[in-house]
């Protein structure tokens, strides 16, 4: 700002000093405004040039100081260009070897609005993550908030390779189109067989399709979201407990998976005594794929 305001001070003084010392040849401000441009940027065509002998010492102090004003307006311009290409460049360099030295980490495939919160949730719970984006608006937006992102097609081969897929433990899909989506899934389990894959649907039947080809979860965003919305309404005391459930961090939901062999495997609730000696409370089991809720001190917990 200060060379660009220097540079426009002497533009200012040129113009309103060839103009007064000059005016004998009756020149316009454009006129003297186009001599001074010449003379500072040292073109010189030759078809406006000052007469006078102070006209020609006024040109010499120009020359002086306006062509080295110039030269350095000019210099940091184009050192502020590279430089913010070089850090831009250094930056996606220094995420290619952050990604490169990932194993287990997760990889999210758009980095859109729901990308961000995925992000956001991992971040919070201090996983291993890149974003795959090729919107270069939320990539902006990604980079700015220090999220390791790489850049491209999220469907290509060559771009879930630069983002570790083959090292994954997981992957979450945020495409808005469900070919995309059933595309990149069919991608990433041919790169990693044992990838564990999340991804949204728009209906039942592309949700079925997802899981016949080892989809872990496909998740309906917008039914999900219609009925949060009506529960809002309907019962805001419970949407207001799942939220704070999900977000303070003061209280968690967790998932445990029994292991065969385990000290808690086919115990009842009771004999477990998880309230007295954790402080947590079993809120349901899943069993072959079922849901029991309401668990009650004879339910039984098994492999």
């Amino acid at each position: 700002m200060i060379g660009i305001s220097l540079l426009f001070t002497v533009v200012a003084v040129g113009t309103v000093g060839f103009w007064y010392l000059e005016a004998q040849q009756q020149l316009t401000l454009f006129d003297t405004l186009y001599l001074t441009i010449t003379t500072i940027t040292t073109v010189g065509y030759g078809d406006i040039v000052p007469h006078t002998f102070y006209g020609r010492i006024f040109a010499v102090g120009l020359i002086l100081s306006g062509v080295g004003v110039a030269i350095y307006v000019l210099t940091e311009i184009i050192g502020s260009v590279l430089e913010g290409r070089l850090r831009a460049d250094l930056g996606v360099a220094r995420v290619k070897r952050s990604v490169a030295k990932m194993n287990n980490h997760v990889i999210i495939c758009g980095g859109g609005r729901t990308g961000e919160v995925i992000a956001d949730e991992f971040r919070s719970e201090g996983l291993d993550f890149v974003v795959i984006e090729q919107d270069p608006k939320p990539l902006k937006e990604l980079r700015k908030k220090g999220i390791p992102v790489v850049e491209g097609d999220a469907t290509k081969d060559e771009v879930l390779i630069e983002a570790g897929v083959e090292r994954a433990s997981g992957l979450v899909s945020t495409l808005p189109l469900d070919a995309d989506n059933l595309f990149l899934c069919i991608t990433a389990k041919e790169l990693n067989k044992g990838l564990e894959i999340v991804t949204r649907a728009s209906s039942k039947e592309v949700a079925k399709r997802l899981y016949s080809i080892g989809v872990k979860k496909s998740v309906m965003v917008e039914e999900i979201g219609g009925r949060r919305l009506a529960k809002s309404l309907t019962k805001p005391a419970v949407v207001d407990f799942l939220e704070f459930v999900t977000k303070t961090g003061e209280t968690s939901l967790e998932s445990l998976t029994v292991e065969k062999g385990a000290k808690i495997a086919n115990k009842k609730v009771k004999e477990l005594r998880i309230k007295e000696r954790a402080g947590a409370s079993i809120v349901a089991i899943i069993r072959a794929g079922k849901v029991i809720a309401n668990v009650g001190p004879e339910d039984e917990i098994k492999e």
